[in-house]
């Protein structure tokens, strides 16, 4: 019966306090794209990112499940990059799918470059009717007894400075158009409406890299965000080992700490993992009280696309 309350309460607060919170992840450094599109062809190659998040594990129905395809390249011919987001999240009985795409324009700024970057798209959101209840809540008119969903549009804007892979800085905005979403469905005289609010999410990243031995290198980087009412503030640290294999540790302010593992190859794969020991009231959520954690997986590809040889004309002094 706890469990079913606690289910609830975490659906119902979702429903209501929607639009605090974007979806998210502990492996932030390696999630640039879907909350800044001036970062799109910053890394000079085709790169494909996968992120798998498993929320609130040993919580049981309703804990949260994220996914995330992010695809970015360059495009000398538009002098700059391109990107493609694709999300789902789901909560419980509730699902919400993001698509969507961007251009940013990058230009040298000093020592490094400044992408300006912009992305539209539309946002899906849906409310599964199969509800487990006690008692018949289909008398209930505010209570939907089937599937409903509506579709609104997305945009966001921001601004990414990089030195290389030394150094980057970003800000940006998601839900730009503060949209909402009109789940509507029944028939009269029991229609029923839900409403979802998408706030504008703002977003402060930083990032750093300093070589302390021939063989590892040392990566901070902190990650804000905020939806002007909220704001969660989070402070990474990597250790890279040999340029290929790393382990860091992340505080996630008032939630989590989380521990981050990793290898990359020369080939352009990269493959990351983080376990979050959560600090927050949900810790002991799951069945018998027992502790509920996070594991999240990300898979990357790069491929570096090679320059054009350059084509050498020779005149023959004979045909002038």
């Amino acid at each position: 019966m706890k469990k079913i309350i606690i289910s609830l309460s975490l659906l119902f607060s979702t429903a209501i306090g929607y639009s605090q919170q974007d979806a998210q992840f502990s492996q932030n450094m390696f999630n640039k794209l879907a909350i800044n599109p001036g970062y799109a062809g910053s890394s000079n190659a085709i790169c494909a990112t996968l992120l798998g998040r498993q929320q609130w594990a040993g919580f049981g129905d309703g804990a949260p499940k994220t996914f995330l395809l992010s695809v970015d390249a360059p495009v000398k011919m538009l002098r700059g990059g391109v990107g493609l987001n694709v999300m789902q999240d789901k909560i419980g009985f509730f699902n919400t799918s993001i698509v969507n795409f961007g251009y940013a324009y990058r230009l040298a700024l000093g020592n490094g470059i400044l992408g300006i970057g912009a992305n539209v798209g539309f946002i899906s959101h849906a409310i599964k009717g199969s509800w487990r209840a006690i008692d018949d809540y289909t008398q209930d008119s505010s209570i939907p007894n089937e599937s409903v969903s509506d579709m609104v549009l997305d945009a966001s804007f921001g601004l990414y400075y990089n030195i290389g892979e030394q150094l980057y800085v970003g800000l940006s905005s998601t839900r730009l158009p503060a949209s909402t979403a009109d789940a509507i469905g029944g028939s009269a005289p029991n229609n029923y409406s839900l409403n979802f609010d998408f706030a504008r999410h703002y977003y402060i990243m930083a990032g750093y890299s300093a070589r302390l031995t021939d063989e590892l290198d040392i990566k901070p980087s902190v990650f804000i965000k905020t939806d002007a009412s909220s704001t969660q503030l989070d402070l990474n640290v990597n250790v890279l080992y040999n340029k290929m294999v790393w382990a860091g540790l992340s505080y996630r302010m008032k939630d989590a700490v989380v521990v981050l593992l990793g290898f990359q190859h020369q080939s352009g794969v990269k493959i990351g993992y983080a376990y979050d020991f959560t600090t927050s009231g949900m810790a002991r959520s799951g069945e018998n009280n027992k502790r509920v954690n996070t594991h999240e997986i990300m898979l990357g590809y790069c491929f570096i696309i090679p320059d054009r040889p350059k084509v050498s004309k020779h005149r023959n002094v004979r045909f002038l």
